[in-house]
């Protein structure tokens, strides 16, 4: 049996990590071959969404930016983020509000820079269509 291959827009992120945030230092986009069998992650909130050939919602980065800066925010991301500081025993709150005001201001710099497209799965690309249609004035 072989196993199917196709081929995925990918994108390569350099980054520095500093008690400032996260700087991005380069990006380089390609395309990389995968086994359509691979299991795809959700881009915004990590959740398995089955096998790569199989991905059913799919943005481009400029709808991903553009509600981005009308004010989408990764709830799910931000979320897990803060629960993972905790449960490393942090418990000063502002110390956490300050780390993840800096993660997401280096997630939207991020996603301004990301030039492929988005895998979601389907309460984030819910999430995404909700925003836009309630925004639509603006984007």
């Amino acid at each position: 049996m072989s196993k199917k291959r196709i081929k995925i827009p990918s994108e390569n992120v350099l980054f520095e990590v500093s008690k400032d945030g996260v700087a991005i230092l380069d990006t380089t986009v390609g395309m990389k071959d995968v086994d359509g069998n691979m299991t795809a992650l959700c881009d915004l909130c990590s959740v398995d969404i089955g096998p790569m050939k199989d991905i059913k919602h799919i943005e481009s980065p400029e709808v991903i930016s553009r509600v981005v800066k009308h004010g989408y925010r990764p709830e799910e991301m931000l979320r897990k983020s803060a629960e993972m500081l905790e449960s490393m025993g942090e418990t000063n709150e502002a110390f956490i509000r300050d780390i993840m005001d800096k993660t997401l201001k280096s997630w939207i710099e991020m996603v301004d820079k990301s030039e492929t497209p988005w895998a979601l799965c389907e309460n984030c690309h819910g999430a995404i269509q909700a925003y836009m249609k309630h925004k639509e004035a603006f984007i």
